[in-house]
């Protein structure tokens, strides 16, 4: 299908509640991403009026400056205006050592509708500059599908990232463009980084995808792959009950009248007595 990427907002880092910013070239009917992480790997969050999908967090290390294992998650929305409000990325309990957010556009085609995205987790909480993890699934990729691949990383040391962020799977070809061309990163908090590629695809995927990435100094990530996906939007078109033509009546057969002959009578000659 025709999807394409319509505009990337502006990273925002926080160690509060935050609102990322929707791009102003955002309109009805595009697919916004939120894309989020954060440390503590079990800090709490919500965003209300947008669809949480998947999370995932690798480990389990204490957060601290340039140290602490990820969290990650996505949310999503179809928007209904032009611009969408920016969505509000609220802190909740355990309470956030710094937390990462920025907001994806994408259109679709004229005449399609949006499938729900997936998201499949992973990450690599090994704590060094190579990168690599299967995600939790094969969400499925094929043809015409655009894929969003992202890590959140526990330290700005780590950026930007020598290899950006990749994805591989069998039986598929990612076609890769780095956005935002720069990684964002913070000291903000405990300090953090992110690492984001958006992708067309071209075959069928017949396992899970690989992410991989080369860090600029070593630290723990928590990420995955969003499939965006739509269709041709086939449109209801049951006649009304008005729009019902009557059937046709059919004539009667004419009757067509028949001389019919009776049974035929044969007298005997009277003999007289």
């Amino acid at each position: 299908m025709a999807i394409a990427h319509r505009a990337t907002g502006a990273a925002l880092f926080s160690a509060a509640t935050m609102a990322p910013v929707v791009a102003t070239a955002q309109l009805t009917g595009d697919m916004c991403l939120l894309i989020a992480s954060v440390k503590p790997f079990d800090a709490g969050w919500s965003v209300a009026g947008w669809t949480a999908l998947g999370e995932f967090s690798p480990g389990s290390t204490a957060a601290g400056v340039d140290v602490g294992s990820m969290r990650s998650q996505v949310w999503w929305i179809e928007a209904t205006s032009d611009t969408e409000a920016n969505p509000s990325l609220v802190e909740g309990s355990p309470v956030w050592n710094v937390a990462g957010g920025i907001v994806m556009v994408f259109s679709k085609g004229a005449g399609e509708a949006w499938d729900a995205p997936l998201f499949v987790g992973g990450g690599d909480d090994d704590n060094g500059t190579g990168v690599s993890f299967t995600c939790d699934s094969n969400p499925g990729i094929e043809t015409g599908d655009h894929c969003v691949s992202f890590i959140g990383v526990g330290s700005d040391l780590s950026q930007p990232c020598s290899s950006h962020c990749t994805p591989t799977a069998t039986g598929v070809v990612f076609t890769n463009t780095h956005d935002p061309a720069t990684d964002p990163e913070t000291t903000t908090g405990g300090d953090m980084g992110m690492c984001i590629t958006r992708s067309t695809v071209s075959g069928t995927a017949s396992a899970a995808p690989v992410i991989a990435a080369t860090l600029a100094a070593a630290g723990r990530t928590a990420g995955g792959l969003i499939r965006l996906r739509s269709h041709i939007n086939v449109v209801d078109q049951t006649p009304t009950p008005d729009a019902i033509a009557a059937p046709a009546v059919m004539p009667a057969p004419a009757i067509v009248a028949q001389h019919i002959p009776g049974p035929i009578i044969v007298m005997a000659p009277r003999v007289a007595p």
